[in-house]
């Protein structure tokens, strides 16, 4: 019984241990290319634009509405500020590859995970170039993998029109965030979702028209 009971318990560790190792991929797409190549983000690359959206967020179990308003500063740099409809800031804050700064924040987003996760979310909506080291595809989408320090990300660009549909930030075994994208063309994203898959966060941005 006791001998029973050993194996019962090394088998259930090793399949837990092998669920936990299994690498994450994307089903039902074939490889196309292994070699490097620059895909382009041209959302919010334009400089002389107000990228201008009503804004929605859940987060962990609280709604925030207003005004996201964002702003390419310089060739790095994103200013992004959250307001109220009444025009009062809930949240004002630059990010680049390499820096966040937050200029002001209101009590009920100011914890540090929370910032954290911004400063990496608005990393990928803003980042406008990604250098993919493979490269799939399935029917609708050619998609390209990026290596992004331990993590991946996944750029799935539509096959029709070449337009950034969504992107899936990932682990090397599971995914962490997915960012959609909705439009008519390459350059303006009409609407964009962001939603995370392991903490009670998602945002919405719809445009504003003018």
């Amino acid at each position: 019984m006791q001998n029973l009971m050993m194996r019962f318990l090394i088998s259930s560790g090793l399949f837990l241990l092998f669920i936990s190792c299994k690498t994450y991929e994307i089903p039902n797409v074939a490889k196309i290319e292994n070699e490097q190549r620059i895909i382009q983000n041209f959302y919010f690359s334009d400089s002389e634009k107000d990228y201008v959206y009503k804004a929605s967020i859940e987060v962990y179990g609280k709604q925030l509405g207003g005004i996201f308003v964002a702003k390419k500063i310089n060739d790095t740099l994103h200013r992004a500020v959250l307001t109220t409809d009444f025009g009062n800031t809930l949240l004002d804050f630059e990010v680049s590859e390499n820096s966040f700064k937050v200029n002001y924040c209101v009590e009920e987003l100011n914890k540090k995970i929370v910032l954290n996760t911004l400063k990496k979310d608005f990393r990928l909506v803003f980042r406008e170039k990604y250098r993919a080291e493979e490269v799939f595809e399935n029917q609708i989408h050619t998609i390209y993998k990026t290596k992004d320090g331990n993590s991946f990300n996944y750029l799935f660009e539509n096959k029709s029109d070449k337009r950034l549909t969504k992107l899936k930030h990932t682990t090397k075994s599971k995914e962490k965030v997915l960012i959609q994208f909705e439009g008519k063309n390459t350059t303006f994203a009409e609407k964009i979702i962001i939603e995370h898959k392991n903490i009670k966060l998602k945002i919405e941005l719809n445009q504003i028209s003018n």
